[in-house]
């Protein structure tokens, strides 16, 4: 829209006018949900009776609304982030403009979800228009703090089960689950111009990030890998003891997600932690294997 031209509109038209402009920006409905089919968390909830699924779903289209925003939106992103918290504010009084926060509305009335908790992510994806980088480890899990974390948090409230320390647990879970992502995406995320391994292991095992181009990740690469994968492994490890506190529907839910973050590590392993030359997505048996298992151990082992 041309914001010049507008300036000569009454208050309400103008107003009118970028309401319309910032819903345009923004994919409908079906097309955010579409890309459910694949996607860790709206699998997990495929499993759960209607209630707390429409809830689950609810959030995944909220939560992949606000990774299009800040990711892959044309035009000017941190403008259309604000719209996107201006109509969270909304969502929070019963009057959001968009389908998929009408959807939210009644999900963060019903299960109680502080507001701070899905701005958080919002902020995520502030931060990420501006830092390409993270020197250390501490600095990762800060980032994880929003862009993850929330997510887990989320969920716990949508079973009545966010208590203080279940929420730690998510926490590791979270950030854990968001670093192993990261650790399947190095070479994408390279490209985009983001590096979301710390500077300091970089450093510490000798990679450049132009090795990544040459199709095949080097010994020293694989090596940064491998210590990235145990440290996200041993971190959700110790948050999976979550699953045993859990009420049963929430708990198929929650081993879900750590199921799925387990197969990863698998995977990751499997392809001698090469995501450079080849896919490392898990199949869907290894994580129901994973789930299993989870399921029976409670979480302990």
């Amino acid at each position: 829209m041309d914001i010049s031209r507008a300036r000569g509109r009454p208050a309400h038209e103008r107003t009118t006018a970028r309401a319309a402009d910032f819903t345009a920006q923004l994919p409908d409905t079906a097309a955010v949900l579409a890309r459910a089919g694949n996607e860790n968390f709206p699998v997990a909830a495929r499993v759960l009776p209607s209630g707390p699924r429409t809830h689950l779903m609810a959030l995944y289209g909220y939560f992949r609304l606000v990774d299009y925003a800040g990711d892959e939106a044309p035009g000017n992103r941190e403008i259309l982030l604000d719209h996107l918290e201006a109509d969270l504010r909304h969502a929070y009084r019963g009057t959001p403009r968009l389908p998929l926060l009408r959807a939210l509305a009644i999900t963060v009335h019903e299960c109680g979800i502080p507001q701070d908790v899905l701005v958080r992510l919002i902020d995520a994806n502030r931060r990420d228009q501006h830092v390409r980088r993270y020197r250390t480890f501490a600095e990762l899990v800060d980032y994880c703090a929003l862009s993850a974390n929330p997510v887990g948090e989320s969920v716990l409230h949508v079973f009545g089960c966010a208590r203080p320390e279940l929420v730690a647990l998510s926490d590791r879970i979270c950030t854990a689950l968001q670093i192993l992502e990261h650790c399947q995406d190095v070479l994408e995320d390279h490209r985009q111009g983001r590096v979301y391994l710390p500077e300091a292991d970089l450093r510490h095992y000798g990679c450049r990030l132009d090795e990544l181009e040459t199709g095949r990740a080097p010994e020293h690469w694989r090596a940064l890998l491998r210590f990235q994968v145990t440290r996200a492994r041993r971190l959700l490890d110790s948050g999976a003891l979550l699953v045993g506190r859990l009420p049963l529907p929430a708990r198929l839910a929650v081993a879900g997600y750590v199921a799925g973050g387990r197969a990863t590590a698998r995977a990751l392993a499997a392809a001698r932690f090469d995501p450079v030359s080849g896919d490392v997505t898990p199949a869907r048996a290894r994580i129901a294997a994973e789930g299993a298992r989870l399921l029976l151990s409670g979480g302990s082992w």
